[in-house]
């Protein structure tokens, strides 16, 4: 009966299963590629300064695409890699859990876009933040999954209730800031060259015009599903915030 001097609900196997999954597996590779996208961030420093002079620095310009599309990068490569391993087993555990149709399409979308970057290999530029930055949310939404009654351990918010509240504090702040203030930034950005590319007569855009496709339609899909995502963060906040007022 290890683990009961902490809290009996961790003496079952299966809740500690689930622990170990959203955090040695989730956890630690959502944050790995946060990590190395937060590293490597010089590699996007005239998006960057885009946005923090709000569009005064004119740094992205429109005839540079080229560059941002298909310019290699040693860090989104290995970036690539390593989400691409991550959704990879992300997708079985999601089968394998029966977490619902909508985290497989998500691990579907994500999957091919991080493949159509690595072969033939495109948008290294933008990979940082999609397969990196963003994903720092992500880490923190894997620990606070822990908490939930359906996806996570029944009955561990009664045990560790500061522990769930410090967490959800801290993902509707990470979300905020890396999707829904960040990506509809970075995906105008990513949107306006990876057209530009498709319809351009540039050398390296041939043998890549599908996969651009695949990439673009794929972070619309990722898109979309932000949007759900955050309607359900507002239902889920709403139900809290009327437990604590109980």
């Amino acid at each position: 009966l290890q683990f009961v001097h902490v809290d009996p609900i961790l003496a079952v196997e299966r809740n500690r299963h689930i622990l170990s999954r959203h955090i040695a597996v989730d956890f630690i590779s959502c944050l790995t590629v946060g990590y190395l996208g937060f590293t490597n961030r010089h590699v996007c420093r005239d998006l960057i300064r885009q946005g923090s002079s709000f569009g005064r620095s004119n740094t992205m310009k429109e005839d540079e695409f080229e560059n941002r599309i298909f310019n290699y990068h040693p860090a989104s490569q290995r970036l690539l890699m390593m989400f691409f391993a991550y959704q990879t087993k992300n997708m079985f555990d999601t089968i394998y859990w029966n977490d619902g149709p909508e985290f497989v399409i998500h691990h579907i979308f994500a999957g091919a876009a991080a493949w159509g970057g690595m072969f033939p290999g495109c948008c290294h530029f933008y990979a940082l933040f999609y397969m990196g930055v963003s994903e720092i949310s992500t880490a923190i939404l894997c620990l606070l999954a822990n908490f939930d009654d359906q996806y996570g351990v029944a009955g561990l918010d009664q045990v560790f209730p500061k522990t769930k509240l410090v967490l959800g504090a801290l993902f509707v702040i990470s979300f905020i800031i890396c999707r829904v203030i960040m990506w509809p930034y970075v995906t105008y950005h990513f949107g306006r060259d990876t057209l530009k590319a498709i319809r351009s007569d540039a050398a390296r855009a041939e043998g890549r015009r599908g996969y651009l496709w695949v990439i673009f339609y794929c972070c619309a899909g990722l898109s979309v599903i932000q949007v759900v995502f955050l309607a359900q963060i507002i239902i889920t906040g709403k139900e809290e915030l009327a437990k604590m007022m109980d």
